[in-house]
């Protein structure tokens, strides 16, 4: 025959407070797991910053003009006239006082990203699909970039530059293949359309610098879903 057990306040506040650190384990590790951790960092050089794309629109075509890769980055609500590119922060600096010694108002806008969140569970399933594209993405800026400094100092002649770029966009089409029906398949499709115009006619530095920034512009803003 059962007896009536009575249970003590203190064993049931013992109960409770484990089930509460149980749920608080399980919370912070779906939140966890939930993120793609990636860490890079760009080091633009802006010629200016705007509240609205359509005046910064007038004036990247300045930029570009003057030799600037004239690229539009949208960051946490501004917009700003990338001028050029880097991955080490003295080389920013450098070319940002070289600009201002010529009264053009630049500055440097260091962007770093750390982790993504992963909206969906077939952004979960697909993480490591998804980080592979970020490497081959930064490892294509790459190749742009060392691309624009070899045609800058003469280095490169227009057949090496459109040999890069061939490469790259070989690159482009490896990842396009691969993401056919993701988030990268649309950024992937505008890249492969940028590669392309860099490659028409004459390449100069500064289409290999836009490149190299809208490639950047995809590992920064993309939406893992």
């Amino acid at each position: 025959m059962l007896k009536n057990t009575r249970i003590s306040p203190f064993f049931i506040s013992v109960i409770a407070a484990v089930a509460l650190t149980v749920l608080i384990c399980v919370f912070a590790a779906t939140c966890y797991g939930s993120k793609l951790k990636y860490t890079t960092r760009f080091y633009f050089v802006c010629y200016a910053m705007e509240d609205n794309s359509i005046s910064a629109g007038s004036i990247s075509s300045a930029v570009s003009a003057y030799g600037g890769a004239g690229y539009i980055i949208e960051y946490r609500g501004k917009y700003y006239i990338t001028v050029s590119c880097y991955y080490e922060e003295k080389d920013a600096e450098n070319i940002c006082r070289e600009l201002k010694d010529r009264n053009l108002q630049c500055s440097v806008l260091k962007i770093e990203t750390n982790s993504y969140l992963l909206k969906t569970p077939n952004a979960k399933k697909n993480a490591e699909l998804y980080k592979g594209n970020l490497n081959t993405l930064y490892s294509l800026s790459r190749m742009a970039y060392d691309c624009a400094n070899a045609l800058d100092t003469g280095e490169y002649s227009q057949s090496n530059a459109k040999s890069v770029l061939t490469d790259i966009k070989s690159g482009l089409n490896s990842l396009s293949n691969a993401n056919t029906s993701n988030c990268f398949t649309v950024e992937l499709n505008r890249l492969t359309a940028e590669c392309e115009d860099a490659a028409g006619g004459i390449i100069y530095s500064k289409d290999l610098r836009k490149l190299q920034i809208a490639i950047a512009d995809t590992i920064i803003n993309i939406r893992l879903y």
